[in-house]
Protein backbone atom coordinates (compact mmCIF):
# COMPACT_ATOMS: atom_id res chain seq x y z
CA UNK A 1 0.00 0.00 0.00
CA UNK A 2 1.52 3.36 -0.97
CA UNK A 3 2.53 5.75 1.79
CA UNK A 4 1.24 9.30 2.23
CA UNK A 5 4.50 10.64 0.77
CA UNK A 6 4.20 8.40 -2.31
CA UNK A 7 0.60 9.52 -2.82
CA UNK A 8 1.58 13.19 -2.51
CA UNK A 9 4.38 12.81 -5.05
CA UNK A 10 2.03 10.94 -7.39
CA UNK A 11 -0.46 13.82 -7.26
CA UNK A 12 2.35 16.32 -7.97
CA UNK A 13 3.54 14.14 -10.87
CA UNK A 14 0.06 14.11 -12.40
CA UNK A 15 -0.38 17.88 -11.97
CA UNK A 16 3.02 18.70 -13.47
CA UNK A 17 2.52 16.30 -16.36
CA UNK A 18 -0.97 17.67 -17.11
CA UNK A 19 0.20 21.29 -16.98
CA UNK A 20 3.22 20.50 -19.16
CA UNK A 21 1.22 18.66 -21.82
CA UNK A 22 -1.48 21.35 -21.79
CA UNK A 23 0.90 24.31 -21.95
CA UNK A 24 3.10 22.87 -24.70
CA UNK A 25 0.10 21.57 -26.62
CA UNK A 26 -1.46 25.04 -26.46
CA UNK A 27 1.71 26.57 -27.99
CA UNK A 28 1.64 24.05 -30.85
CA UNK A 29 -2.07 24.60 -31.46
CA UNK A 30 -1.81 28.41 -31.56
CA UNK A 31 1.08 28.40 -34.02
CA UNK A 32 -0.49 25.70 -36.19
CA UNK A 33 -3.73 27.71 -36.52
CA UNK A 34 -1.72 30.86 -37.25
CA UNK A 35 0.25 29.09 -39.99
CA UNK A 36 -2.93 27.80 -41.63
CA UNK A 37 -4.46 31.29 -41.63
CA UNK A 38 -1.44 33.25 -42.86
CA UNK A 39 0.14 30.52 -45.02
CA UNK A 40 3.48 31.75 -43.74
CA UNK A 41 5.91 30.30 -41.20
CA UNK A 42 7.99 32.66 -39.05
CA UNK A 43 11.30 31.39 -37.73
CA UNK A 44 10.52 32.29 -34.10
CA UNK A 45 7.18 30.47 -34.25
CA UNK A 46 8.83 27.44 -35.84
CA UNK A 47 11.48 27.25 -33.08
CA UNK A 48 8.81 27.67 -30.38
CA UNK A 49 6.77 24.86 -31.91
CA UNK A 50 9.80 22.55 -32.09
CA UNK A 51 10.57 23.41 -28.46
CA UNK A 52 7.00 22.56 -27.40
CA UNK A 53 7.14 19.27 -29.33
CA UNK A 54 10.48 18.36 -27.72
CA UNK A 55 9.07 19.07 -24.25
CA UNK A 56 6.01 16.93 -24.85
CA UNK A 57 8.30 14.11 -25.97
CA UNK A 58 10.51 14.65 -22.93
CA UNK A 59 7.50 14.57 -20.57
CA UNK A 60 6.22 11.30 -22.04
CA UNK A 61 9.67 9.71 -21.97
CA UNK A 62 10.18 10.86 -18.37
CA UNK A 63 6.90 9.28 -17.32
CA UNK A 64 7.86 6.07 -19.12
CA UNK A 65 11.33 6.01 -17.60
CA UNK A 66 9.99 6.65 -14.08
CA UNK A 67 7.44 3.85 -14.51
CA UNK A 68 10.13 1.39 -15.55
CA UNK A 69 12.43 2.63 -12.81
CA UNK A 70 9.97 1.96 -10.00
CA UNK A 71 8.05 -1.03 -11.37
CA UNK A 72 10.87 -2.85 -13.20
CA UNK A 73 11.58 -5.18 -10.29
CA UNK A 74 7.88 -5.91 -9.71
CA UNK A 75 6.95 -6.95 -13.24
CA UNK A 76 8.76 -9.04 -15.81
CA UNK A 77 10.16 -6.76 -18.50
CA UNK A 78 13.13 -7.30 -20.82
CA UNK A 79 16.30 -5.38 -19.96
CA UNK A 80 16.46 -4.00 -23.51
CA UNK A 81 13.18 -2.14 -22.95
CA UNK A 82 14.66 -0.20 -20.04
CA UNK A 83 17.79 0.62 -22.06
CA UNK A 84 15.74 1.84 -25.05
CA UNK A 85 13.60 4.00 -22.77
CA UNK A 86 16.73 5.49 -21.19
CA UNK A 87 18.24 6.29 -24.59
CA UNK A 88 15.02 7.91 -25.83
CA UNK A 89 14.76 9.90 -22.60
CA UNK A 90 18.27 11.30 -23.01
CA UNK A 91 17.63 11.96 -26.71
CA UNK A 92 14.46 13.94 -25.95
CA UNK A 93 16.40 15.87 -23.31
CA UNK A 94 19.11 16.78 -25.87
CA UNK A 95 16.44 17.83 -28.38
CA UNK A 96 14.70 19.95 -25.75
CA UNK A 97 17.91 21.71 -24.68
CA UNK A 98 19.03 22.35 -28.26
CA UNK A 99 15.65 23.91 -29.14
CA UNK A 100 15.81 26.14 -26.06
CA UNK A 101 19.32 27.25 -27.01
CA UNK A 102 18.13 28.00 -30.54
CA UNK A 103 15.32 30.12 -29.11
CA UNK A 104 17.71 32.09 -26.89
CA UNK A 105 20.13 32.70 -29.76
CA UNK A 106 17.28 33.71 -32.04
CA UNK A 107 15.94 36.17 -29.46
CA UNK A 108 19.39 37.69 -29.14
CA UNK A 109 20.01 38.22 -32.85
CA UNK A 110 16.48 39.44 -33.54
CA UNK A 111 16.33 41.93 -30.67
CA UNK A 112 19.88 43.02 -29.86
CA UNK A 113 21.30 46.03 -31.66
CA UNK A 114 25.05 45.97 -32.26
CA UNK A 115 27.04 47.48 -35.09
CA UNK A 116 29.97 45.06 -34.83
CA UNK A 117 30.81 43.32 -38.09
CA UNK A 118 30.86 39.84 -36.50
CA UNK A 119 27.36 40.35 -35.07
CA UNK A 120 26.00 41.55 -38.42
CA UNK A 121 27.69 38.69 -40.26
CA UNK A 122 26.21 36.07 -37.91
CA UNK A 123 22.79 37.76 -37.96
CA UNK A 124 22.58 37.32 -41.73
CA UNK A 125 23.37 33.63 -41.30
CA UNK A 126 21.02 32.93 -38.38
CA UNK A 127 19.44 29.94 -40.15
CA UNK A 128 22.84 28.26 -40.56
CA UNK A 129 23.71 29.04 -36.94
CA UNK A 130 20.55 27.40 -35.64
CA UNK A 131 21.15 24.41 -37.91
CA UNK A 132 24.69 24.13 -36.52
CA UNK A 133 23.30 23.99 -32.96
CA UNK A 134 21.01 21.11 -33.92
CA UNK A 135 23.85 19.27 -35.69
CA UNK A 136 26.03 19.62 -32.58
CA UNK A 137 23.20 18.14 -30.51
CA UNK A 138 22.91 15.16 -32.87
CA UNK A 139 26.65 14.44 -32.83
CA UNK A 140 26.71 14.81 -29.04
CA UNK A 141 23.87 12.32 -28.71
CA UNK A 142 25.82 9.89 -30.89
CA UNK A 143 28.81 10.41 -28.59
CA UNK A 144 26.57 9.63 -25.63
CA UNK A 145 25.52 6.34 -27.24
CA UNK A 146 29.18 5.39 -27.75
CA UNK A 147 30.57 6.43 -24.36
CA UNK A 148 27.67 5.65 -22.04
CA UNK A 149 28.06 1.87 -22.00
CA UNK A 150 31.84 2.02 -21.66
CA UNK A 151 31.82 4.52 -18.78
CA UNK A 152 28.99 2.76 -16.99
CA UNK A 153 30.86 -0.55 -17.01
CA UNK A 154 33.98 1.15 -15.63
CA UNK A 155 32.07 2.83 -12.81
CA UNK A 156 30.28 -0.39 -11.85
CA UNK A 157 33.60 -2.22 -11.83
CA UNK A 158 35.14 0.39 -9.54
CA UNK A 159 32.16 0.21 -7.21
CA UNK A 160 32.34 -3.59 -6.94
CA UNK A 161 36.08 -3.49 -6.23
CA UNK A 162 35.54 -1.30 -3.18
CA UNK A 163 36.37 -3.50 -0.20
CA UNK A 164 35.84 -0.80 2.42
CA UNK A 165 33.23 1.87 2.85
CA UNK A 166 35.82 4.47 3.65
CA UNK A 167 35.23 8.13 2.86
CA UNK A 168 38.21 8.29 0.52
CA UNK A 169 36.97 5.35 -1.57
CA UNK A 170 33.47 6.79 -1.68
CA UNK A 171 34.67 10.25 -2.70
CA UNK A 172 36.87 8.75 -5.41
CA UNK A 173 33.94 6.88 -6.93
CA UNK A 174 31.67 9.92 -6.71
CA UNK A 175 34.36 12.00 -8.38
CA UNK A 176 34.55 9.48 -11.24
CA UNK A 177 30.76 9.57 -11.55
CA UNK A 178 30.76 13.36 -11.77
CA UNK A 179 33.57 13.53 -14.33
CA UNK A 180 32.03 10.77 -16.44
CA UNK A 181 28.65 12.49 -16.65
CA UNK A 182 30.28 15.83 -17.43
CA UNK A 183 32.16 14.20 -20.32
CA UNK A 184 29.03 12.47 -21.62
CA UNK A 185 26.79 15.54 -21.34
CA UNK A 186 29.35 18.23 -22.18
CA UNK A 187 27.09 19.63 -24.91
CA UNK A 188 24.46 20.56 -22.31
CA UNK A 189 27.04 22.67 -20.50
CA UNK A 190 27.91 24.28 -23.83
CA UNK A 191 24.24 25.05 -24.45
CA UNK A 192 24.00 26.64 -21.02
CA UNK A 193 27.08 28.79 -21.71
CA UNK A 194 25.69 29.87 -25.11
CA UNK A 195 22.35 30.83 -23.57
CA UNK A 196 24.05 32.66 -20.69
CA UNK A 197 26.24 34.59 -23.15
CA UNK A 198 23.19 35.54 -25.22
CA UNK A 199 21.46 36.74 -22.06
CA UNK A 200 24.43 38.87 -20.95
CA UNK A 201 24.87 40.38 -24.41
CA UNK A 202 21.17 41.18 -24.52
CA UNK A 203 21.56 43.04 -21.22
CA UNK A 204 24.47 44.95 -22.76
CA UNK A 205 22.32 45.80 -25.78
CA UNK A 206 19.51 47.04 -23.51
CA UNK A 207 21.96 49.14 -21.48
CA UNK A 208 23.36 50.69 -24.66
CA UNK A 209 19.88 51.40 -26.00
CA UNK A 210 18.74 52.98 -22.71
CA UNK A 211 21.84 55.17 -22.57
CA UNK A 212 21.21 56.41 -26.12
CA UNK A 213 17.62 57.27 -25.20
CA UNK A 214 18.73 59.25 -22.14
CA UNK A 215 21.26 61.16 -24.22
CA UNK A 216 18.37 62.27 -26.43
CA UNK A 217 16.30 63.25 -23.39
CA UNK A 218 13.92 60.26 -23.52
CA UNK A 219 13.33 58.61 -20.13
CA UNK A 220 10.22 56.52 -20.83
CA UNK A 221 10.20 52.97 -22.17
CA UNK A 222 9.77 52.48 -25.90
CA UNK A 223 8.82 49.35 -27.86
CA UNK A 224 12.45 48.25 -28.25
CA UNK A 225 12.99 48.39 -24.50
CA UNK A 226 9.83 46.36 -23.87
CA UNK A 227 10.95 43.70 -26.34
CA UNK A 228 14.38 43.54 -24.69
CA UNK A 229 12.81 43.09 -21.25
CA UNK A 230 10.42 40.34 -22.40
CA UNK A 231 13.22 38.40 -24.08
CA UNK A 232 15.42 38.76 -20.99
CA UNK A 233 12.64 37.43 -18.77
CA UNK A 234 12.25 34.39 -21.00
CA UNK A 235 16.01 33.74 -20.97
CA UNK A 236 16.33 34.27 -17.22
CA UNK A 237 13.50 31.85 -16.50
CA UNK A 238 15.17 29.26 -18.72
CA UNK A 239 18.54 29.66 -17.00
CA UNK A 240 17.05 29.33 -13.52
CA UNK A 241 14.94 26.31 -14.45
CA UNK A 242 17.95 24.82 -16.27
CA UNK A 243 20.01 24.95 -13.07
CA UNK A 244 17.19 23.41 -11.02
CA UNK A 245 16.66 20.80 -13.72
CA UNK A 246 20.26 19.58 -13.72
CA UNK A 247 20.63 19.84 -9.98
CA UNK A 248 17.82 17.27 -9.81
CA UNK A 249 19.69 15.15 -12.36
CA UNK A 250 22.80 15.24 -10.16
CA UNK A 251 20.75 14.21 -7.11
CA UNK A 252 19.10 11.40 -9.06
CA UNK A 253 22.46 10.07 -10.27
CA UNK A 254 23.89 10.02 -6.74
CA UNK A 255 20.89 8.08 -5.40
CA UNK A 256 21.93 5.06 -7.48
CA UNK A 257 25.00 4.69 -5.26
CA UNK A 258 23.19 4.88 -1.94
CA UNK A 259 20.65 2.43 -0.52
CA UNK A 260 17.18 3.43 0.68
CA UNK A 261 17.08 6.57 -1.43
CA UNK A 262 13.64 6.12 -3.03
CA UNK A 263 12.13 9.25 -1.47
CA UNK A 264 15.06 11.40 -2.62
CA UNK A 265 14.84 9.92 -6.11
CA UNK A 266 11.12 10.68 -6.34
CA UNK A 267 11.77 14.24 -5.16
CA UNK A 268 14.43 14.62 -7.89
CA UNK A 269 11.92 13.48 -10.53
CA UNK A 270 9.40 16.03 -9.25
CA UNK A 271 11.98 18.80 -9.76
CA UNK A 272 12.87 17.47 -13.23
CA UNK A 273 9.26 18.10 -14.29
CA UNK A 274 9.49 21.80 -13.35
CA UNK A 275 11.42 22.82 -16.46
CA UNK A 276 9.27 21.27 -19.24
CA UNK A 277 6.05 22.04 -17.33
CA UNK A 278 6.73 25.49 -15.88
CA UNK A 279 8.61 27.25 -18.68
CA UNK A 280 5.77 26.97 -21.27
CA UNK A 281 3.48 28.88 -18.91
CA UNK A 282 6.05 31.68 -18.65
CA UNK A 283 6.43 31.77 -22.44
CA UNK A 284 2.65 32.08 -22.81
CA UNK A 285 2.67 34.92 -20.28
CA UNK A 286 5.46 36.88 -22.01
CA UNK A 287 4.76 36.09 -25.68
CA UNK A 288 2.20 38.54 -27.07
CA UNK A 289 0.57 36.14 -29.55
CA UNK A 290 0.34 33.30 -27.05
CA UNK A 291 -0.90 35.60 -24.30
CA UNK A 292 -3.62 37.04 -26.54
CA UNK A 293 -4.72 33.55 -27.57
CA UNK A 294 -4.85 32.39 -23.93
CA UNK A 295 -6.97 35.42 -23.00
CA UNK A 296 -9.40 34.61 -25.83
CA UNK A 297 -9.67 31.00 -24.67
CA UNK A 298 -10.35 32.07 -21.08
CA UNK A 299 -13.01 34.52 -22.24
CA UNK A 300 -14.75 31.84 -24.30
CA UNK A 301 -14.65 29.43 -21.37
CA UNK A 302 -16.15 32.12 -19.15
CA UNK A 303 -18.91 32.82 -21.71
CA UNK A 304 -19.76 29.11 -21.98
CA UNK A 305 -19.83 28.78 -18.20
CA UNK A 306 -22.06 31.84 -17.82
CA UNK A 307 -24.37 30.54 -20.55
CA UNK A 308 -24.72 27.16 -18.86
CA UNK A 309 -25.46 28.73 -15.52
Amino acid sequence: MPSVLDTLFLIIFILEFTVGIGGNGFIILVHSIDWMKKRKVFLVDFVLTCLALSRILFLWMTISYISLEFFYEKILLPEDLKIICKVLWVGSNYFCMSCTTCLSVLYFFKIANFSHSVFLWMKKRIHKLLLAIMVVAVFSFCKYLILKKMLTKRLVHEWILMTKNSTSDLMEVLYDVLISHIIIHMVLIIFFVVTSTSFLLLILSLWSHTRQMKLHGIYSRDSSTEVHVKAMKAMMSFLLLFLVHYFSHAVMILTYYFPDSTAIKIFAYVIIFLYPSGHPLLLILWHSKLKQASVCVLQKIKCVRDHNT
